[in-house]
């Protein structure tokens, strides 16, 4: 069923580590929403000509945060949308700030045992690929669940589908309010 919700605090972005889901659970929700959906790295690939593993290995890691910050302020003046985040764009103060100017955070906390699998099955990952292997992807989830936890609302997704996260969100931006 899709409704148009308005919001007047503006975009919803979706935050957590990479595996999370953010692309999944962001089309559903943009669809319930009756909004538009933005995955930020799909966005960031067509600004810059080239995929993400390509981008970390000519340009580095650096190169890649530069273009998450300035995809966000691109998004100044946008009617809402659901922004599918990249699972590191919390380690820039900046980008956390401007995020929460924009619209509203959600982080999508799923634990680790959760997350291992998935990240296993999928390929094109570049920070899950490089040295030290799981332990270090591991670590690097571990440093930045503080950031992630700076959001304004966080949704226990363990077990739970797509669908079922999206509900919970609207649920939780749009209590006993306009939502589908």
């Amino acid at each position: 069923m899709r409704q148009v919700v308005s919001d007047s605090r503006g975009h919803i972005f979706l935050t957590g580590f990479m595996g999370a889901g953010k692309t999944t659970v962001g089309r559903v929700l943009a669809e319930r929403l009756g909004w538009d959906f933005l995955d930020l790295d799909r966005f960031i690939e067509g600004r810059v000509g080239c995929g993400i593993p390509e981008i970390f290995a000519t340009q580095g890691e650096g190169a890649f945060r530069d273009a998450e910050s300035q995809a966000l302020h691109a998004l100044s003046g946008d009617p809402p949308r659901v922004v599918a985040t990249g699972g590191g764009i919390v380690g820039r103060e900046e980008n956390r700030r401007r995020m929460r100017e924009l619209g509203r955070v959600v982080f999508l906390d799923l634990p680790w045992a959760e997350l291992l699998p998935r990240l296993q099955s999928e390929g094109g990952r570049p920070l899950a690929t490089g040295e030290g292997g799981w332990e270090t992807v591991r670590q690097r989830w571990e440093a930045r669940l503080p950031l992630y936890r700076e959001a304004e609302l966080r949704i226990a997704c363990a077990g739970l589908t797509p669908a079922e996260i999206a509900h919970r969100i609207i649920l939780a931006l749009h209590p006993g309010g306009d939502h589908p």
